[in-house]
């Protein structure tokens, strides 16, 4: 525990003993310092639940520790941290020493923090006014000892409201936003509204992801579209955006993530896992072509 007190740790700076800051201003500059050591900044949003954004926060994760990248994944999702599930971490529990909270690390390269890690029980309901989302929010950011990243994966809950707005605020700088839909309109509606959103606040879309992009029957072996065809495709050329990847429906992926073993690495080679790979090299690529410093 910090000298102060607080969650947020004193052991960062040289005067915590005597440090005569208040509150607000002693938890931004903790903010700032662990900001400055993240390179990059990424969040994944879908603004409409159930179209497997955790799926694509963690295996886009998973994939770019595997290439040797510094990865942190934060659980943004206050409501629903499906995070330690789909990474076989169902009671792992945060630490806290002077320089901060300790994420979990699954993998090498990989850090991860979660309010799923302080639940007793994992099927308790999260039900917290505006105030003390950001009260965990600021701890997400600034009180977790993320150290040197290169990545800083975050996993946003449905919607664009308090979480996004505290997030944006927080981060700073924003260095891209992954948008994950399902083929069908209703999906692809929400999507819009996020990525207008995103516009408004002057904050880059690298483009957008299609999860349940089909299966292979199996009985004859060829390809169907349960949740419609090309939704995404087509709203991505529409809003002059790139088509990041298409996720097959993949049976053997799902019970992989209730199994806590992500596609990316139980998988590989499956349809899932090639394409959830592929999905990491397109992320880089769309981000290589944003500015450097990228506004919120």
């Amino acid at each position: 525990m910090a000298e102060c007190g607080r969650m947020i740790p004193c052991g960062l700076c040289p005067d915590g003993a005597t440090c005569k800051l208040d509150q607000t201003s002693h938890d931004m500059w903790v903010l700032d310092q662990r900001l400055v050591r993240i390179k990059r900044r990424i969040l994944v949003l879908s603004n409409k639940g159930g179209v497997g954004k955790s799926t694509v926060s963690t295996n886009l994760a998973a994939a770019l520790a595997l290439r040797g990248e510094r990865v942190g994944l934060a659980d943004c999702d206050i409501s629903g941290p499906s995070i330690p599930r789909m990474l076989g971490l169902l009671g792992a529990r945060l630490k806290i020493t002077e320089t901060g909270v300790t994420p979990v690390e699954p993998l090498p390269n990989l850090k991860v923090a979660s309010l799923g890690f302080l639940l007793d029980d994992p099927d308790s309901p999260v039900m917290w006014r505006d105030s003390y989302k950001q009260e965990f929010l600021q701890q997400l950011y600034g009180g977790v000892a993320w150290g040197d990243l290169d990545w800083l994966i975050v996993d946003m809950p449905p919607g664009t409201g308090g979480e996004l707005i505290s997030t944006r605020e927080l981060l700073m700088r924003v260095d891209g936003v992954v948008i994950v839909t399902t083929p069908q309109e209703v999906a692809l509606q929400d999507a819009r509204r996020a990525i207008n959103g995103c516009k408004d606040s002057n904050v880059p879309v690298l483009g957008l992801v299609e999860n349940m992009s089909g299966l292979a029957c199996p009985h004859c072996g060829g390809e169907i579209h349960p949740f419609s065809e090309g939704g995404a495709a087509r709203t991505a050329e529409a809003l002059g955006l790139p088509l990041l990847g298409q996720i097959p429906l993949d049976p053997a992926a799902l019970l992989q993530a209730d199994d806590g073993r992500p596609a990316v690495l139980a998988a590989p080679e499956g349809p899932a896992g090639r394409a959830l790979l592929a999905l990491a090299d397109a992320v880089a690529a769309a981000l290589a072509t944003q500015p450097d410093t990228a506004a919120i």
